[in-house]
């Protein structure tokens, strides 16, 4: 899937703003970091990056049957190493204790609906742009919406496709 995200009110995503002087550029590691932890606990693979000044675009391939295979436990850990319960803004990962993840793995329903979103680009997009946009909203004093509404999302159905993505 070819998925961009735009930002809104004239905001950075990277780069320097020419009438403030502001360098945004150390936005690429807050996106790279997110990524990671999101990669390693999706089911979801990033094979293409590019982020611009106001943009991103990824090419992402989803693998729902990984989630398929995988046991209660370790989609109740996965889940909650990206949603910790707390809010985390520093791009540090919080490691759930074995408490936590035995009382959510033990809830089959919720376990049967988070096994779905671990291989869902909409619930991998809100985990992505959400904790951007609360970051650089604290960073830029503003509140309010940082991305132009929804992503867009194309499926990439031919290798043709794919090479105009990159």
């Amino acid at each position: 899937f070819h998925v961009s995200s735009r930002v809104v009110r004239r905001a950075f995503l990277l780069g320097s703003d020419p009438l403030t002087g502001n360098d945004y550029n150390h936005r690429r590691q807050w996106i790279i970091q997110r990524l990671e932890l999101l990669v390693a606990n999706f089911v979801i693979d990033v094979c293409f990056l590019a982020i611009l000044a106001n943009h991103l675009h990824l090419v992402l391939r989803t693998t729902p049957r990984l989630a398929k295979r995988m046991g209660t436990w370790e989609v109740a850990r996965r889940w909650l190493r990206v949603y910790p319960g707390r809010r985390v803004l520093d791009g540090s990962c919080v490691e759930p204790t074995e408490q936590e993840v035995r009382a959510l793995a033990a809830d089959k329903e919720k376990i049967k609906t988070i096994r779905k979103r671990l291989s869902n680009i909409s619930w991998f997009m809100a985990a992505l742009s959400e904790h951007i946009a609360r970051r650089a909203n604290l960073e830029d004093g503003c509140p309010g919406r940082f991305w132009q509404g929804r992503f867009a999302c194309r499926e990439i159905r031919q290798e043709s496709a794919l090479l105009i993505c990159g």
